[in-house]
């Protein structure tokens, strides 16, 4: 199985070629700055290529049985990204290459309740990146009912716990009581090998999700525990990050999405769930130590 792998120096396309890897899967990492990112295995080839690069992607497609991309754009700057998927669908065509587009759940903006979304449910981006987003899908579920072999994959947000070595604190973007979805990397990757290795997932959209959701409050406490100290909470609500934002670029990006934190939008993964299981998913409890182990 011969599969490319768009965005392989980011943290989830470095999970996904961990998990390949492991299953003997003949992998092409591609990334437009190699030099930075060290392969995680010598047998994986890696290439380096402008995501615009129509031509350059179209030869790479050719020899391939699946395209997983996981790239994402410059959190402050979305503008480019419209651009970069165009060529990437013009690079597909006269292909056989099966395509995996890895989402995220801005296409839902404010959920209209707190029951948990479906993938069915009907989209209300409030955001520019949600409205982007809900653009490419559009294309994508166009293309898949023409009978194209498209998936849309979508995750909640990756765990990211801590800000510093040590860690000194945990970070949080919205009230500590409320909760939030998260899935690990590794999870994750695990969970698009089944989808990607299944011929029936195509021309679908899948949600697939970590463990139940957990507040900050919950989170605070498993690190807590685990550190066997106590470990403040610092919460980086609106106006704070409105605030580092007119010195920092990632924190202007948030700003549009910071909503999420207040009106969580929680994925129903039922779909998943019922055909492929979850005994896969590790615990809060197994992702938070296995990352405070890394720091």
């Amino acid at each position: 199985m011969n599969i490319v792998v768009l965005g392989a120096s980011g943290r989830i396309g470095r999970a996904i070629l961990q998990e390949f890897n492991d299953q003997s899967s003949v992998l092409t990492a591609v990334s437009r700055f190699v030099k930075q990112s060290s392969p995680v295995h010598s047998q994986i080839r890696w290439v380096s290529l402008d995501p615009h690069d129509v031509s350059g992607h179209h030869a790479l497609f050719l020899n391939a049985d699946i395209v997983i991309d996981a790239r994402n754009q410059r959190y402050d700057d979305w503008s480019g990204y419209p651009a970069m998927i165009d060529a990437t669908l013009a690079a597909l065509e006269t292909t056989k290459a099966h395509y995996v587009y890895i989402d995220n759940i801005y296409v839902y903006g404010r959920p209209a309740s707190s029951s948990r979304v479906a993938e069915d449910i009907v989209r209300h981006p409030i955001s520019v990146k949600g409205k982007i987003r809900l653009d490419i899908e559009n294309r994508l579920r166009d293309l898949m009912a023409q009978g194209q072999p498209i998936m849309i994959v979508r995750f909640p947000d990756f765990y990211d716990i801590s800000t510093d070595p040590l860690p000194r604190f945990l970070r949080w973007f919205g009230p500590p009581h409320l909760p939030h979805q998260f899935i690990s990397t590794r999870d994750g990757a695990q969970a698009l090998y089944r989808l990607v290795m299944d011929p029936d997932a195509y021309r679908k959209i899948w949600h697939v999700a970590g463990d139940e959701p957990i507040t900050g409050l919950g989170l605070q406490k498993i690190a807590q525990e685990i550190l066997g100290r106590k470990l403040p909470l610092w919460v980086f609500g609106p106006r704070l990050v409105k605030l580092l934002g007119f010195v920092n670029a990632p924190a202007r990006g948030l700003q549009e999405t910071q909503y999420l934190w207040q009106y969580p939008v929680i994925l129903n993964t039922d779909k998943f769930v019922n055909r492929y299981g979850s005994a896969f998913i590790h615990s809060h409890q197994a992702v938070i130590r296995e990352l405070l182990n890394r720091q």
